[in-house]
C-alpha cells in the first residue's frame, strides 16, 4: 500500500502554475484544450475566493455584524453557483466524452488535482492521505471530465471536513462486469452527516439546477460524466461520523454511453396506518417498528450502488437502486413479498401493519 501526506508549498504551486502557461502551457494547446485549461484555473481561484469569504464569516461572527454576516454568505453562494455553471460548461465543451476517451494514470490525476488544491487544503489546515494498491490498472476514460469529477469532490471534501481534519483517498482495483476496474473514494469527517443525509444527496443527481442548491447541481454534473463513462458514483457512511464519496472507473473500453436501458428507481414502502399506531403505542415506538422495517429492506437491497432511509413524518422507508429497467418491478416485488411475509411487534404484541407501494422512475 502506499501512503502518505502530499503537500506542495506555495512557491511551488505558483511555479507549477507559470509553466502551466507557457512551455508546454497554453501555447501547446488545442483552442479547445486552453478553454478547459483556463475554466479549471478560473473555477480554481473562485474556490480560493470563496474559502477566504468563509473565513471572514467566521470572524464577523465575533463582531455580530449581521449585515456584513449576510452579504459575505450572499457572496459564498453566487461564487458556489458559478463554480458549479463553470463545472457544467466544462462538461460540454471537454472534448466529447466518447472522443476524448483514452487509457491514462488515474494516480497521477489525483496527485494533479489535489495539488491545485493546495492553498485551500493549508487554509482550513487539512491534511490528505492518498492510499493505493500496488500495480494500479490505466483507467479507461476522458481524462478532461474525471478532472472536472475529481475536482468537485475533493472541493466538497474540503468545503464540509473540520478544521485541522483529515480528508482520506483511497485508490483500489476492483473487479466489474465488464472487466477489471478502479474505484476512487475521497473519505472526509462529517459529525452531522446520516443516512438521511445521503439519500437527500443521492436525490439531488435527478434534480436540475432549479433548486438552487450548487452542490446538487455540480454533484448531477459529475454523476452524468460518471456514467457516460460507463462507471458509477454514489455516496456511502463507511463508519459514524465519516462520509465518502465514491466512484468507479473501467480499465477496459466498452463501446457506446451509458446504457439506454439503465434507469434509476425509488421505491417507496409507507405504512397507511401509522398515525394510528403512533396513536396506540406513542411516538418513540412507532419509530422503532419503522426502523425495524428500514433493516429489513436495507438487507434486501444490493451495496453500494443503493440507500435506504425512514422518514418518521409520513411513516415512509424509500430506497434509491438503479438496474436495467425491465429489472426494477422484480426487485420492488422481492422486496413487498418479504415484508407482506413478516409478522411486527412492538415489544411482544403483534401489531397489525398495512402497507402501501409505489416505484416510480427518478431518471
Amino acid at each position: 500500500m502506499l501512503k502518505g501526506v502530499f503537500y506542495i508549498p506555495l512557491r511551488e504551486a505558483e511555479s507549477m502554475t507559470k509553466k502551466t502557461h507557457t512551455k508546454g502551457g497554453l501555447a501547446g494547446r488545442t483552442e479547445n484544450e486552453g478553454r478547459l485549461h483556463l475554466l479549471n484555473d478560473i473555477r480554481t481561484s473562485l474556490a480560493i475566493t470563496a474559502d477566504a469569504a468563509k473565513l471572514l464569516i467566521d470572524l464577523e461572527k465575533e463582531k455580530a455584524n449581521p449585515r456584513k454576516m449576510e452579504l459575505l454568505k450572499t457572496m459564498v453562494e453566487n461564487l458556489d453557483k458559478i463554480n458549479a455553471t463553470l463545472d457544467a460548461v466544462k462538461a460540454v465543451t471537454g472534448e466529447g466524452g466518447v472522443e476524448g476517451r483514452v487509457y491514462f494514470d488515474i494516480m497521477n490525476l489525483i496527485q494533479q488535482v489535489c495539488a491545485t488544491h493546495d492553498i485551500l487544503f493549508l487554509q482550513r489546515q487539512l491534511h490528505y492521505h492518498i492510499s493505493a494498491s500496488a500495480d494500479l490498472p490505466k483507467v479507461y476514460a476522458n481524462p478532461e471530465q474525471i478532472l472536472i469529477v475529481l475536482s468537485n469532490l475533493i472541493a466538497n471534501a474540503i468545503k464540509y471536513a473540520p478544521r485541522n481534519s483529515d480528508i482520506e483517498i483511497n485508490v483500489k482495483e476492483v473487479n466489474l462486469r465488464q472487466g477489471s476496474g478502479v474505484e476512487i473514494s475521497i473519505i472526509n469527517t462529517n459529525e452531522e452527516f446520516t443516512e438521511k443525509n445521503r439519500y437527500h444527496i443521492l436525490e439531488k443527481f435527478y434534480k436540475d439546477s432549479t433548486s438552487g442548491s450548487s452542490d446538487g447541481f455540480s454533484l448531477a454534473v459529475c454523476r452524468e460524466i460518471i456514467q457516460q463513462s460507463h462507471g458509477q458514483l454514489w455516496v456511502d457512511i463507511p463508519s459514524k461520523g465519516k462520509v465518502a464519496f465514491a466512484f468507479v472507473l473501467p480499465c477496459v473500453e466498452v463501446k457506446g454511453g451509458k446504457p439506454p436501458n439503465y434507469h434509476t428507481f425509488k421505491y417507496d414502502i409507507t405504512i397507511a396506518n401509522y398515525e394510528g399506531i403512533t396513536k396506540k403505542y406513542g411516538i418513540e415506538k412507532g419509530s422503532l417498528l419503522l426502523s425495524q422495517i428500514e433493516e429489513y429492506v436495507r438487507r434486501l437491497v444490493r451495496y453500494p450502488m443503493d440507500v435506504v432511509a425512514a422518514f418518521e413524518q409520513s411513516g415512509t422507508v424509500s430506497t434509491i437502486y438503479e438496474t436495467e429497467e425491465g429489472n426494477a418491478p422484480s426487485v420492488a416485488a422481492r422486496i413487498s413479498e418479504k415484508l407482506n411475509s413478516e409478522r411486527f411487534h412492538i415489544g411482544k404484541e403483534p401489531v397489525e401493519v398495512t402497507l402501501q407501494y409505489r416505484l416510480s422512475t427518478l431518471q
